[in-house]
């Protein structure tokens, strides 16, 4: 098996021009927010000003927020709606969350370079669980990576050190790992670069109890290939019931960077030692239209949203940036559902589902304009929600910036 990495570092020029509706404090917007109906999401955007809150309704139109933007430090990680999460070069910092949304003062903070895995480096990324109580914070530079575990008190936000995997750098995860429904595991993709020996397409963990993360030795049965030609596997996304969505790319033996084929979107089925099967094959695993940079899965299982940035459209060879929808179907192999919903570029964490059949999308536009697409989606229909999509100034995005974050209420 073969790997090449993905990962993109990129600096995009921001801009605070308009292109549609912009957001801006204003009576007219504290007005909406105290007299309309109890969101159904609160939407979180990262900008060079601060964190800006919205509300998001029932039909999935967005209200700027009283007291947006909130000043925190570092970038977005998360909030378990008790707390926000941010991370710093290496401090992790715990905000309140209150009742109406707002990010409070800082309660709490833990320096990842008083722990375990410090020799590693500096932080990369972080993610939260699906209880929001553990935290996993990436270290990586020099000779090693790390995987530190952290607790988080839901009633004072004290963040409490569990423990960390610490690991040498044959592995690159340029992404925190996805944790499965049953809590039990999580995988990764495994981008080496080398194409020599690395062990397998995904790299999986058992997780403890408390968060910690143990190498997983598990057997993986991937799709059938193309003739002649191995499987690549990158991004990993679960869905409730142990399954998961990869992308997936076919190349040959000899030349790893000559692709086959456009990349392929794959299902997988967990078993209850986190041995992976797929029993799709080349010929019924769908190709998406749009780069498959990013992919998210929505609360239900049954849909798959894909994003990425692409190149030239006008080279036919190379994939298209923007948004495109697909059936998730469990083991069974990923069905198209939409064409292409928007021309965007998408970097980095900004795709979201809510609890409401709403799709939240940030993407850039030429010139670096930032729009906030948002979409309600069901397994029938998809429209664009009233007021989308929603120009936003001063969006702050990188390499390893999250700048859009969606808490479900």
């Amino acid at each position: 098996m073969k790997y090449v990495v993905t990962g993109l570092k990129l600096a995009i020029c921001l801009a605070v021009l308009a292109a549609g509706p912009a957001f801006t404090q204003s009576t007219s917007d504290e007005a909406t927010s105290n007299t309309a109906a109890a969101p159904v999401a609160y939407v979180y955007v990262q900008t060079t000003k601060g964190v800006n809150l919205y509300d998001a309704a029932a039909n999935g139109k967005l209200t700027l927020a009283k007291g947006s933007p909130f000043k925190t430090v570092g970038e977005m990680i998360g909030s378990n709606g008790t707390h926000f999460i941010t991370l710093g070069t290496n401090w992790v910092h715990v905000y309140p969350v209150e009742s109406n949304g707002a990010i409070a003062k800082q309660v709490s903070t833990a320096n990842t370079q008083d722990y375990d895995g410090a020799d590693c480096g500096p932080t990369t990324n972080a993610g939260l669980d699906h209880t929001g109580q553990n935290l996993s914070v990436m270290l990586e530079y020099g000779s090693c990576d790390a995987i530190q575990s952290f607790k988080i008190s839901k009633s004072s936000g004290e963040l409490t050190f569990n423990g960390a995997l610490v690991f040498s750098n044959s592995y690159f995860f340029p992404q925190v790992p996805t944790i499965t429904a049953n809590e039990k595991f999580a995988y990764v993709e495994n981008n080496r670069g080398d194409f020599e020996g690395a062990p397998g397409p995904l790299t999986g963990f058992a997780r403890g109890s408390d968060g910690v993360l143990q190498f997983l030795d598990f057997r993986e049965t991937d799709p059938t290939p193309w003739p002649n030609y191995e499987w690549v596997l990158n991004s990993v996304v679960a869905d409730p019931a142990n399954h998961l969505a990869v992308v997936i790319d076919g190349y040959d033996g000899n030349t790893p960077y000559e692709q086959n084929t456009n990349v392929q979107l794959a299902s997988y089925t967990e078993d209850s030692e986190g041995n992976l099967v797929s029993k799709n094959t080349y010929e019924d695993m769908p190709a998406p239209i749009v780069a498959p940079d990013l992919i998210q899965m929505s609360p239900s299982g049954k849909l798959l949203a894909v994003a990425g940035n692409g190149d030239d459209p006008s080279d036919f060879n190379q994939p298209l940036p923007g948004l495109q929808i697909f059936h998730f179907n469990g083991a069974s192999p990923i069905t198209p559902f939409s064409k292409v919903l928007t021309s965007a570029d998408f970097y980095q964490s900004s795709l979201y589902w809510d609890n409401n059949n709403h799709l939240y999308a940030l993407g850039s536009l030429k010139g670096g304009v930032f729009q906030l697409f948002v979409y309600t989606i069901t397994p029938t229909s998809i429209s664009e929600a009233p007021g989308s999509p929603y120009t936003i100034p001063d969006v702050e995005q990188n390499y390893l910036q999250n700048s859009l974050v969606v808490v479900p209420k």
